[in-house]
């Protein structure tokens, strides 16, 4: 994917951004915010493929 880089201006909680710094190692707010977002859309993929493969049967749901 390529990343286009737009300089926008946005109202974030700071005491959020801190701790996503430290969640992620992040030496700037933008490192930690490319970070998060980074996450949130892995996560979003990741969910997605699995509930593909719950719909056509390849994977089951187990709960213990």
């Amino acid at each position: 994917m390529k990343a286009t880089v737009r300089k926008k201006t946005y109202n974030l909680d700071a005491e959020m951004i801190e701790k996503v710094r430290r969640l992620f190692n992040a030496k700037t707010d933008t490192e930690a915010i490319r970070a998060a977002l980074r996450k949130a859309v892995e996560d979003r993929e990741i969910q997605e493929s699995l509930d593909a493969l719950l719909r056509e049967g390849r994977f089951r749901t187990i709960y213990r």
